[in-house]
């Protein structure tokens, strides 16, 4: 199974470094090329550079890691390539906004922009030089526009739900328009749905949904959103299928933004492996099924998810919300898996 996110981001790097290449000619240097590109992208999808740049805006960071960049090379390389970094980190101060999805009217100044910098610094002239990089940036936006497209479906969608009254965290489901013959009955149709092989299959398609829809968010620069996708117990066995679905995700852009739904019997039952996945990186919430009890050993557990599902009507929803360490990690929802 494809991650999307990986293949997204190679492409951009890709793009970056072919443009470094034809706008630094005979200068070009692969590695410190590489050092600005991998910086940028990391800052750029994560809108983190450092605790203390935290409330800056994401250009503000971007510029920051660019210096810092610069400021790393100069420390590490000869006095003989300082001048030329200083000028390879001119230019990228203009190339990075080039890593687009729409073409807009600003990239024609900042390719302008970029064409100065390299005849003042570099001494490197060409007339045809703007209308070349314009257009291989046409050709690269029409081909990210395509691939992110491609995975858009007629027969399928997501619906979000918000959750604790809170427009950025949405609970997903699918959607599909599957035809079954009439003959079906909708009870029939809904068992169907509901046997774990094609829910799972059908799950995998909202996992690469949601997927896209976090990249255009960041894209966006909306990185506010968290999704909560079920992550059913009947998959876990199943080695094959369970990679192949988290493969999807499994992309640190991504899974910052992407809470995996378990039910409390499933994590008992898969306990050592859950917590193996968490190691990885992956972000879980826990809901409580009805084969939770409410004592000392099972609130240990749940001591290490980021959200819980509760139902209102439990027994235990006083103690829960007024527990120190565990109320404020509550979402009252309206069904649990």
């Amino acid at each position: 199974m494809i991650n999307i996110m990986n293949e997204y981001t190679t492409y951009v790097k890709r793009t970056l470094n072919s443009y470094m290449k034809y706008i630094l000619d005979n200068h070009y240097d692969k590695g410190i090329a590489n050092r600005y590109i991998d910086n940028y992208i990391e800052v750029r999808y994560s809108n983190y550079l450092d605790e203390e740049s935290v409330k800056d805006t994401l250009s503000k960071k971007i510029t920051k890691g660019i210096s810092k960049t610069t400021d790393s090379l100069i420390q590490s390389l000869p006095e003989k390539k300082h001048s030329f970094i200083k000028d390879v980190e001119k230019i990228f101060k203009y190339l990075y906004s080039l890593d687009s999805t729409y073409l807009l009217e600003s990239h024609h100044k900042l390719i302008e922009n970029i064409a100065i910098i390299r005849k003042e610094s570099l001494k490197i002239e060409a007339d045809n030089f703007v209308d070349s990089l314009e257009k291989m940036l046409k050709e690269d936006i029409r081909k990210k526009r395509e691939f992110l497209n491609a995975f858009q479906s007629d027969m399928f969608s997501i619906t979000k739900t918000k959750l604790d009254k809170n427009p950025n965290l949405l609970r997903i489901k699918v959607k599909d328009k599957i035809k079954f013959p009439e003959l079906y009955s909708d009870i029939a149709i809904e068992k169907a749905k509901n046997k774990d092989s094609i829910y799972e299959d059908i799950l995998t398609v909202g996992y690469i949904l949601t997927t896209v829809e976090i990249i255009n968010n960041l894209l966006s620069n909306n990185f506010s959103n968290t999704y909560y996708l079920n992550f059913p117990k009947s998959i876990i066995d199943k080695t094959t299928k369970r990679n192949r679905l988290l493969t999807i995700i499994d992309n640190d852009f991504i899974i910052e933004h992407i809470n995996l739904v378990i039910t409390f019997a499933a994590f008992k039952l898969h306990k050592n492996f859950i917590i193996e996945l968490m190691h990885r990186g992956f972000i879980f919430t826990i809901s409580l099924d009805k084969t939770f009890d409410y004592c000392s050993d099972n609130l240990e557990y749940l001591e290490m998810f980021n959200n819980i599902f509760m139902l209102k009507d439990k027994y235990y929803y006083k103690d829960m919300l007024n527990n120190d360490k565990l109320g404020k990690r509550i979402i009252i929802v309206d069904e649990v898996e």
